[in-house]
This record gives C-alpha cells, structure tokens and sequence, in this order.
C-alpha cells in the first residue's frame, strides 16, 4: 500500500462517519466540536503521556514526521506518539539490555520498517482498522482484527524485541539485516 491510498482512504472514512453522525442527529453540528477535541485530547497526551508511561520509558511525541533509530541505539522501553509518521528501526547494531525490549508505536497512521538481523527475535503485534504486513516470511493484509507475527528463533534468543503498534492504519515491513 502506497502512503498516499491510506491517508486518502483514512480521510475518506473519517468524512463518511462525520456525514453519517450528522444524517442520524441533524441537530448535533459535529464540525463544532471536531476541532476543539482534537486539540483537547492531543494537549493532554503531551502533558500527561511521559508521566504516566513512568521513567524507564523513552517518550517521543513528534506528532507528525520521520523517526530513525539505527547505528548504536539502546532496544529498552520506548514510546512513539504521533498522528502520522514514519518510523525505521535498525536492529543491526542496537545493544540490547537483559530481558526484552518494547516498544510501542501509537499513531492515526504507522508506517514502520524494521531491519532484523539473524540473532535478534522479534515479535510483532498490530492493533489497526487496516494492517498492511510484509514479514520475513509472511504478507497479510488484516481488516479490524488483531495481527500477531514472530520470527521462528523469537523464544529462543537473548536479544528480543516486541514492536506493539497502535494506529488506525498500520504499514509495517521487516526486512532482514544486509
């Protein structure tokens, strides 16, 4: 799926919810309140959000834009925030602590790319209205279902990783370490 489709597929559901919510209740004007509730809701994510994920938790809140992590990066505890955005996440040469690293990837639209090495396991676990997955292994395209992919050696090594992505949209692609 090209980024493109998906925003204007994204845009062209939100505006057929908003039609239809103003069809059954035609005296609620819901371009009113649209604007003012996003902003709400975004503040107190921004606020809030670095508080409550606790401090072992790497926090980013880019709200739009492109995220790398490669070369020497820690794989612990981290958190992306945004509306949309890309992320492309190295394992080549991360350290990784003991016990598994986690991170959560929340988002209207996730375009994510993770490159895997050998010795790295990882699991992968998109919740999305559309999951678009190009695996190692596998290709799957999910409607409003849960997807839940690993690499064979995920139980067996010390370096692992769970990527949780959380988004209306989701586009991830692993792609083995050159």
């Amino acid at each position: 799926m090209r980024r493109g489709l998906i925003i204007i597929g994204v845009v062209l559901v939100m505006l057929g919810l908003i039609s239809l919510v103003n069809q059954i209740f035609p005296s609620l004007d819901l371009g009113r309140f649209i604007g003012p509730v996003i902003l709400i809701a975004l503040g107190v994510i921004l606020i809030l959000r670095p508080k409550i994920a606790g401090p072992n938790v790497k926090v980013q809140i880019p709200v739009l834009g492109d995220l790398r992590n490669d070369g020497l990066w820690e794989v612990t505890q981290h958190e992306f925030w945004w509306f949309v955005g890309s992320n492309r996440l190295d394992l080549t040469d991360a350290v990784f602590p003991e016990g598994e690293g986690v991170i959560k990837i929340y988002g209207f639209v996730n375009d994510i790319t993770i490159i895997v090495p050998d010795d790295v396991g990882l699991a992968v676990i998109s919740m999305a209205f559309v999951n678009d997955y190009h695996g190692l292994y596998t290709k799957q395209e999910r409607f409003l279902s849960t997807l839940e992919e690993q690499t064979p050696n995920y139980s067996s090594t010390d370096k692992r990783v769970q990527l949780q992505s959380f988004a209306f949209v989701a586009e991830i692609k692993v792609r083995p370490s050159l």
